[in-house]
């Protein structure tokens, strides 16, 4: 089937198994398939909340767009998240109504991955975190504020701002808490802004934070993705006017604090009802991407991580790394999860430089 035959069964799918109903889309989510369903329960009292035996069952499934036989061709994917479901009834319905062209992929539950020397030029892939945490994640591209036009970094949220509750103007320091860094030296800028992660089954388009620069004596290389060595050299030069679209099989890159350079592919896209465990609570994500590794045994990502930027072949930006498990996939090594990079930028209001 055509990539838009899946998002139209995923929108059945959703009303018809999932006993979603349907919303508006949400602005900044790409494509206006298939749409924005919430499950009815939460628009009930907690007195009114008996769950169905249905609505339970589809707890833990996310629904994308994989590659199909042919490079034009796509099929449905049955993202499942809890090992128990991938022979049940609910995933057989949902095979069924794809008529066979539906991939089964388990994934694991989906957690934040959190996070290793002090970098000087600041490099992309390198470790940060705010000053007042003891955690440490990627940063993952220079960028610049359109609100202030001040040049900034970019990673997450939980990476940045600790699930919405860092407060903006905290300083923010390279290397992260984790790895050794100390506020009183290591200070590069301060964060600025952040989207709110929501919870409560509404959806998230992004996970995603923004740090100013300030004065930090340090040089910069905007433009560059290194390898793995110890002495790392230029792996890929990054185009960030040229953002790229994400399809089901294309090859991705990384560099990022824990496993640095890695290769992987993209296994789908338009994934929706995608939750993710961010330590505080579950959160929905929708118009995600996940990838696999396309290095088994070696994962494509690990705890530390998150805020990595994902690029093509060419260069050119496509996602921000947000999450992952430890198995499913190829190899078994796990599955990461990444926001679309045009949405982060937009919902941010941020530029890539």
């Amino acid at each position: 089937m055509r990539i838009e035959s899946a998002l139209e069964l995923q929108a059945r799918i959703f009303s018809q198994i999932f006993q979603f109903i349907q919303l508006p889309a949400s602005a900044g989510a790409g494509r206006s398939l298939p749409g924005l369903f919430l499950d009815p329960m939460l628009f009930e009292t907690k007195s009114a909340r008996p769950r169905s035996a249905r609505r339970r069952a589809v707890n833990d499934i996310a629904l994308g767009v994989a590659e199909g036989a042919s490079g034009e061709d796509a099929r449905l994917a049955v993202l499942v998240q809890n090992r128990n479901k991938l022979r049940s009834t609910v995933v057989d319905d949902i095979v069924d109504a794809a008529r066979g062209e539906a991939e089964v992929l388990y994934i694991g539950r989906q957690k934040p991955l959190w996070t290793t020397g002090r970098n000087d030029p600041i490099r992309l892939g390198a470790s940060i975190s705010p000053t007042i945490v003891a955690y440490a994640g990627t940063l993952g591209c220079f960028c610049r504020d359109k609100l202030s036009g001040r040049t900034g970094i970019l990673s997450n949220n939980h990476v940045l701002a600790d699930v919405n509750a860092v407060p903006v103007g905290t300083t923010v320091m390279q290397p992260g808490a984790r790895d050794g860094g100390r506020p009183e030296e290591d200070v590069i800028g301060e964060l600025i802004r952040f989207v709110p992660i929501q919870f409560g089954g509404f959806p998230n388009l992004v996970d995603a934070a923004v740090a100013g620069l300030t004065e930090h004596g340090r040089k910069e290389d905007h433009a560059t993705l290194h390898d793995s060595a110890d002495e790392p050299a230029p792996a890929i030069t990054l185009q960030p006017d040229e953002p790229a679209e994400a399809l089901p099989g294309m090859t991705v890159f990384k560099t990022g604090r824990t496993t640095r350079h890695t290769r992987g592919r993209v296994r789908a896209v338009n994934v929706n009802n995608y939750l993710v465990d961010v330590g505080v609570g579950v959160a929905r994500f929708d118009s995600q991407m996940v990838i696999e590794t396309d290095m088994a045994p070696q994962p494509f990502s690990r705890p530390g991580d998150s805020g990595s930027l994902i690029v093509d072949e060419e260069g050119r930006p496509i996602g921000l790394l947000f999450a992952g498990s430890a198995s499913g996939g190829a190899g078994n090594v796990g599955i990461t999860g990444a926001n679309l990079i045009s949405s982060v930028t937009e919902q941010l209001g941020v530029t890539l430089v």
